[in-house]
């Protein structure tokens, strides 16, 4: 079984974009409700902005990481969604160490 530490999984996630394209990636994660969840296509939400960070950042910005939250967007249905990092279970089919 493969294993992938949590930070570099952070890490891996908060790139928006990889060679010009946006960095897509499979998610297993446990519900707030306990039971298991998925999604085959998501990405970080947010944008890009051109000529690299603005000024104000993130209207999300550090206080999400502090809480433990990621803000995501399922790339096949472009709706937003939020997911707990203590509860990541699997990126890219790979299990997430904690």
């Amino acid at each position: 079984m493969q294993l992938i530490k949590r930070a570099t999984v952070l890490a891996e996630i908060d790139q928006y974009e990889r060679d010009g394209r946006l960095h897509v990636f499979s998610l297993g994660y446990y519900k707030t409700d306990g039971t298991k969840g998925s999604k085959a296509r998501v990405r970080k939400g947010g944008h890009v902005v051109p000529g690299g960070v603005r000024a104000g950042a993130s209207k999300f910005g550090y206080q999400v990481k502090h809480k433990g939250v990621l803000q995501l967007v399922n790339d096949t249905t472009g709706q937003p969604f939020a997911v707990k990092i203590k509860l990541l279970t699997h990126y890219n089919g790979i299990r997430i160490l904690h």
